[in-house]
């Protein structure tokens, strides 16, 4: 199992918190105040039924949701905006409307 002092296996206790290097398999929920992968590498998020996302008030009420699936994915919340990567608005939608926020529109098919 490679228990050590400061952790064991992949899983190391470190001042700022847990770090959990190389493929682990998670058999309940995760709860984490935040997950990220090392500088430069990519993080992988992988579940053979679904991932999902949510946040949640004080009285774990769904705000926002997001589930990926084999049929696709859901995104659920008040307002869904699209971004470039300088912030310019490209799409958003909410209950009330739907701006499309680029010089040129495209639409194909009938």
């Amino acid at each position: 199992m490679g228990i050590k002092r400061d952790g064991m296996g992949n899983l190391r206790i470190t001042e700022k918190g847990l770090k959990l290097e190389g493929a682990s398999e998670f058999l309940q929920p995760l709860y984490a105040k935040e997950i990220q992968s090392k500088p430069g590498r990519p993080l992988y998020l992988q579940s053979s039924r679904n991932v999902s996302v949510s946040v949640v008030d004080s009285n774990n009420k769904v705000l926002t949701s997001l589930v990926t699936g084999s049929g696709g994915f859901v995104a659920r919340g008040k307002r869904l905006e699209v971004k470039t990567k300088s912030g310019k608005l490209l799409f958003s939608a909410d209950q009330s409307e739907v701006v499309v926020g680029t010089d040129r529109l495209r639409v194909m098919g009938e």
